[in-house]
């Protein structure tokens, strides 16, 4: 057997017990991680290094992980991006999966089924076409983002 790629995570939380934690999930499960407490520190990461995968919290000091989630997509279409949050509300829902994220983990998080989620992220065969469809979605989002 080859030895597997370490997969590369970047992980967005103002909460540091949670970030710490999810940070340690993480490494014990393999991955190579990148904690960063705010939006703009997040962000700069990606513009500077690759990532496979982006774990952001919706509640942030700086701006919300919507905003995030949509400047992850303006520089890496192809990233997966989960967003965690401890409000789920179906709008917010809605707007983080038609603004292109890979799905929605709520807090506190299952530790097992979080797991399986970003085990799944690397597991299936395209992440690529499911931006397809949601890209003539996004427009509508960004209008409202922008208005918030």
């Amino acid at each position: 057997m080859g030895h597997k790629r370490k997969y590369r995570i970047l992980l967005v939380d103002d909460d540091p017990n949670c970030l710490d934690a999810v940070d340690q999930i993480l490494r014990r499960e393999g991955y190579d991680t990148f904690p960063s407490s705010d939006g703009r520190t997040g962000l700069e990461a990606v513009a500077e290094n690759s990532f496979d995968l982006a774990i952001v919290d919706f509640d942030l000091p700086d701006m919300d992980g919507l905003h995030v989630l949509y400047e992850i997509k303006r520089m890496r279409r192809n990233m997966p991006v989960i967003i965690m949050t401890a409000r789920t509300s179906k709008e917010m829902r809605l707007a983080s999966l038609e603004a292109g994220a890979y799905t929605f983990i709520p807090k506190p998080i299952n530790i097992p089924n979080f797991k399986q989620i970003v085990a799944r992220v690397f597991n299936s065969p395209s992440i690529k076409t499911v931006t397809v469809r949601r890209q003539l979605v996004v427009t509508r989002w960004i209008r409202w983002i922008k208005h918030k």
